[in-house]
């Protein structure tokens, strides 16, 4: 192989490394600031059953959704951190209990102030 190609190579790979590195420190930042949040409503890790942490591509960041222990059955929280402002957004939705444990994440969004006499509601912030 020329010496042309290795550059050409060493190149590609430099700029795979990098992109793939941003796209992990991404993630990583994302899931400790929800897990943050998650602390300051009261919530402990081990509360958190049926939880699906993903990409969320329309709003630009990750969102995670989950059932906490304690909770009504038919009750998930879901957060999403939006990687442009570096906010939470909690939201909760009523989704059958079935479809939770299945990780079947959709349902209707409660309002307000049924949000504000959950278990653990939003924080203030």
């Amino acid at each position: 192989m020329s010496k042309k190609y290795k550059v050409i190579t060493t190149i590609i790979l430099i700029l795979l490394i990098l992109v793939a590195s941003i796209m992990l420190y991404n993630r990583e930042i994302s899931k400790r600031a929800i897990y943050d949040y998650i602390a300051k409503q009261g919530i402990k890790e081990n509360q958190l059953k049926y939880t699906a942490f993903h990409r969320d591509y329309k709003m630009g960041g990750y969102f995670l959704a989950t059932y906490v222990e304690g909770e009504k059955p038919d009750i998930y929280y879901m957060y999403t951190f939006r990687g442009r402002d570096k906010k939470i957004l909690f939201q909760a939705y009523y989704e059958g209990s079935e479809h939770i444990k299945a990780q079947q994440w959709g349902g209707s969004g409660l309002s307000d102030t049924t949000e504000k006499k959950l278990k653990y509601p939003p924080l203030n912030e």
